[in-house]
């Protein structure tokens, strides 16, 4: 059978075996395997030749083969309309291979919400190359000049007479397209054609059915965690008991009596145990005995007490402040001043399937089966790891749970590889479920202090925000000397990475204002489960927690209604940015507003007598290009301090919208996951390990909290609505970013009572509440 490879190196060179195009997507184990997974080696694609993108087959099908990664939001099937439209080939009839290292090329998998807002632009330029190139080839075929064509479908055909006509399979179909492309990068890859303009886009727009839903709903899909290879084995880690604990001795002879045990890895402080069944693995992970030495000093503080150490800690890095005016001045001045404290403490990504990872070094390289959002982050990663050459190693990119952020994928990677090539044969590694909680990596917590000054108008003159963030030593993606194998192995940074806070949206106009965000490190640097890393949109949701409950504060000792307060403060400026992201704002409160039925009034609203107390919220943020606002119903039950979220209502504005239907359920599932943090998430720890392990320990959003009525609004609040080039941004990470505080919001309006530190469990909540006699 020929390869993607093969197709790719051989002018002429039939494409074969492919399948039917839905195939592609029920299966991409298969697909992976039919269009590469050769022996190697595997050197990068060029992304400037256009046969690197696309493949048109005889029977007039196409395949695009993208550098991304779908985390189940559909963004696969998103790009499959724009360059099928862009081509002129009709949605049906295509299909995408994505994020396998060998036959796509490297657009870096996921991150950021940059899918369609970066990377989806030299998509659309080589898919209009491609149609421009056919289009010549059928001015040729059909002997009349290229402008005198139309094209439908896959099908070009002479304008004045339209029985002359020939499809692109006759074309090219299983041909090299022999193009070349420009582009310093890829990002800036291109042709010579010109892109459509929005109005002559067909697919775009429309919400076709996605082909990976029904292999989901029925089990037919292979996920990351099916794979099977002949050979296989599989290997369970041990874990450290405490954070920072040294290996001491490994009694290898506890294990004798599990069937099947193929070997016991030790390196450093990192133990695995290798077995040819995966009960048996489980079984020696449990039993096998291992000598381990406590820290001499407590690795951390009690998460009781961290925000009291965050605040009293000297930190790692200073933050260079954002002044804008005079804010001591204005702040002095203030005929009123507000001030409050913010606390978001460590949340995990808790997949519900914990991390895995197969990796089979046969032929002497190495394949990875990995779910990994980054899947050539995770190539790059493995070979400098196992310092074997970058074209030995694949990684072939498959569904499976929880991919957002900087998640546990990137160790299971790595784990598996590093066993594959200790053990010679296939290495299937997956984690406990304790180990997936304890230790996968957490969003960092935040102490937030804000300040704001009103004048006799209620105006806000003067606000200041300063920031601790529990970020020392974040963790990048698939890095060699910083995932979790590697520092237990004893191979790590020569320093540490200085990590990060965030600070607030600055599109209220604040004539005088200070923002600034520190870093703190906890005491044990290296061997931690409290890592931090990406967490669904990184910094986001704690400080928008903080700067949009603090703007509701305000706006209640103003006595302003809190969508009134905010729209004073867009609207008190004129100046915008280059994506109009003040004007987009005002417009998606209204839309909010007017979805929801706003009647203002200022916060909280009149007591209420009965058991169950009822609010609402509003928050608003920005992330990129894209803006939201979201509105929320709350109901407080008094006696048990049970917060249900009634109804969300969320505006939301992301340029050109691809897939309606997509969209509104990357923000609907965007949202739900921000509920999960605000109502329950916390990551619970003594002073030597994470107590929080399990669903009981750490509970996340379950049915019973789902929300009676979500509503999102499409927005287009771009001042020339109908430009020919309105742009696609990012669309689901913004969603994240506000809810939280809309929440909170909501919970004041409902009871007067402000809470300050997530989650809003209902322990906490009572607390307040009767603290307040509520």
């Amino acid at each position: 059978m020929s390869t993607r490879r093969d197709f790719i190196k051989q002018s002429g060179l039939l494409v074969v075996g492919l399948g039917a195009v839905p195939d592609l997507l029920a299966d991409p184990l298969r697909a992976a395997a039919q269009a590469g997974l050769g022996p190697g080696p595997y050197p990068d694609l060029d992304f400037r030749q256009l046969d690197s993108w696309i493949v048109v087959r005889p029977d007039n099908t196409a395949t695009f083969y993208v550098g991304k990664t779908d985390l189940g939001q559909g963004t696969g099937t998103a790009f499959r309309q724009i360059m099928a439209d862009e081509l002129d080939m009709a949605y049906e009839r295509t299909s995408v291979v994505m994020g396998t290292t060998d036959v796509t090329v490297d657009q870096g998998g996921s991150g950021g919400s940059d899918a369609l807002q970066t990377d989806g632009w030299p998509m659309r330029r080589v898919a209009a190359e491609a149609r421009r190139v056919l289009l010549d080839m059928a001015s040729m075929r059909l002997g009349v000049p290229a402008g005198q064509l139309a094209v439908s479908a896959g099908v070009v055909s002479v304008a004045a007479e339209p029985s002359k006509r020939v499809t692109y399979g006759e074309l090219i179909g299983g041909r090299r397209f022999n193009v070349t492309l420009t582009g310093a990068n890829i990002n800036a890859t291109t042709g010579v054609a010109p892109l459509k303009p929005v109005q002559a886009l067909k697919i775009v727009g429309q919400s076709p059915r996605r082909d990976d839903i029904p292999p989901k709903v029925d089990g037919s899909l292979r996920w990351a965690v099916d794979v099977k290879l002949p050979g296989m084995v599989h290997a369970r880690n041990v874990k450290p008991p405490f954070a920072g604990a040294t290996l001491v001795s490994v009694d290898e002879s506890s294990v004798k009596s599990v069937p099947g045990l193929v070997r016991v890895v030790s390196k450093g402080n990192y133990v695995a145990v290798v077995c040819e069944r995966e009960e048996h693995a489980i079984q020696a992970a449990r039993q096998l005995k291992a000598e381990w030495k406590k820290p001499a000093t407590a690795p951390f503080p009690t998460s009781e007490n961290l925000f009291e150490y965050m605040r009293a800690t000297m930190p790692t890095s200073l933050g260079m402040p954002t002044v804008a005016g005079n804010p001591d001045a204005a702040m002095a001045a203030a005929a009123k001043r507000v001030e409050a404290d913010y606390e978001v403490p460590f949340q995990g990504h808790v997949a519900i399937g914990p991390a895995h990872a197969m990796a089979d070094p046969s032929n002497g390289q190495m394949t990875i089966y990995s779910n990994d959002m980054k899947s050539y982050g995770l190539r790059d990663g493995v070979a400098r790891f196992l310092e074997i050459p970058r074209d030995r190693v694949r990684v072939v990119w498959m569904d499976g749970p929880q991919a957002y952020g900087r998640t546990a994928a990137d160790d299971a990677g790595f784990e598996a590889a590093f066993l594959a090539k200790e053990i010679g044969r296939p290495v299937r590694v997956q984690w406990m479920r304790n180990e997936e909680t304890a230790w996968d990596t957490k969003g960092p917590a935040f102490a937030i202090k804000m300040r704001g000054g009103l004048d006799p108008q209620g105006n806000l003159t003067a606000m200041e925000f300063e920031a601790r963030a529990a970020d020392h030593n974040h963790l990048g993606y698939n890095e060699p000397d910083s995932v979790l194998i590697a520092q237990l192995t004893g191979r790590r940074k020569q320093t540490p990475a200085r990590g990060g806070g965030a600070l607030p949206d600055e599109l209220y106009f604040i004539p005088n204002r200070r923002f600034v965000a520190h870093v703190v490190g906890l005491p044990l640097v290296w061997e931690t489960p409290l890592r931090t890393g990406n967490l669904r949109d990184p910094n986001g949701p704690q400080v928008a927690f903080a700067s949009e409950s603090f703007m509701d504060e305000l706006a209640a000792a103003a006595g302003a209604d809190p969508i009134a307060f905010r729209m004073k403060l867009l609207t008190a400026s004129t100046t915008d940015d280059s994506g109009f992201k003040r004007a987009r704002s005002i417009a998606v409160l209204k839309a909010a507003a007017d979805k929801y039925g706003w009647d203002a009034r200022p916060s909280p609203r009149p007591a209420g007598t009965g058991e169950i107390l009822t609010g609402r919220g509003v928050a608003h943020a920005v992330r990129s290009q894209t803006v939201v606002a979201q509105i929320v119903d709350v109901e407080v039950n008094r006696r048990t301090g049970h917060v249900w979220v009634k109804r969300i209502v969320c505006a939301h504005d992301c340029g050109l919208v691809i897939n309606p239907e997509g969209l509104r359920r990357t923000v609907e599932g965007g949202m739900l996951h921000s509920l999960s943090r605000a109502l329950h998430e916390e990551t619970r720890f003594d002073t030597e390990k994470v107590t929080s392990v399990d669903w009981v320990t750490y509970p996340t959003l379950t049915h019973a909290d789902t929300p009676e009525s979500i509503e999102v609004v499409i927005v287009n609040g771009d001042p020339n609505p109908n430009r020919p080039d309105l742009p696609h941004y990012g669309a689901g990470e913004t969603v994240c970013k506000p809810l939280i505080a809309a929440v909170a919001n909501a919970i004041f309006d409902a009871t007067g009572v402000r809470l300050r530190r997530v989650p809003f469990r209902d322990a906490r909540v009572l607390a307040a509440l009767r603290a307040a006699k509520v």
